[in-house]
């Protein structure tokens, strides 16, 4: 049997997300018949790990008002393959832990270093710990990455986001 459980083909698709500020990503849509049998009723946000197009991929299948259900497409899907918007592709994917992060090696670093920090980021949800997460791990520089490590741990230790921190 494949490490993947799930496979199937289809378009990538532009989607727009937002009420009041519409963000427009690139997607795939969940054939219907893919998703018998998934436990969508314990995890409306069902976090997957596979491949598009041959590239590792993680995230969560994101429900929409009208019943489907989408996976974003990332940048480094369309950098490394070259596909975009229209082109047909293979997913393949399987359930992942749902309380997985990937928690950069400079944010962890911080987090370990700290007793208080630790006992603090591991009373976080995994949702809010992926947070943080992603706020250090889109810095383009070290400089921004550092800056950012300073902001988390803050909100962190403040017990709110890194946004009400910064209202503070």
């Amino acid at each position: 049997m494949s490490y993947f459980t799930h496979a199937f083909e289809a378009e990538i698709s532009r989607h727009g997300v937002g009420k009041t500020r519409v963000v427009m990503y690139k997607v795939l849509f969940l054939p219907p018949e893919l998703e018998t049998g998934l436990p969508y009723s314990e995890y409306p946000r069902l976090r997957v790990e596979g491949e598009i197009a041959d590239v590792p991929v993680r995230g969560a299948w994101i429900p929409v008002g009208d019943g489907r259900r989408y996976f974003i497409v990332s940048p480094k899907v369309t950098a490394n393959t070259g596909v975009d918007v229209g082109d047909v592709v293979e997913m393949r994917f399987r359930v992942d832990d749902q309380n997985h992060v990937d928690v950069p090696d400079a944010l962890k670093l911080a987090i370990d270093s700290d007793l208080e920090l630790t006992r603090h980021w591991d009373e976080l949800t995994a949702g809010k710990k992926r947070m943080f997460a992603v706020h250090v791990s889109s810095a383009k520089t070290p400089k921004t990455e550092q800056k950012r490590i300073s902001e988390a741990t803050a909100a962190i230790l403040a017990g709110c986001s890194i946004r009400d921190l910064k209202r503070k």
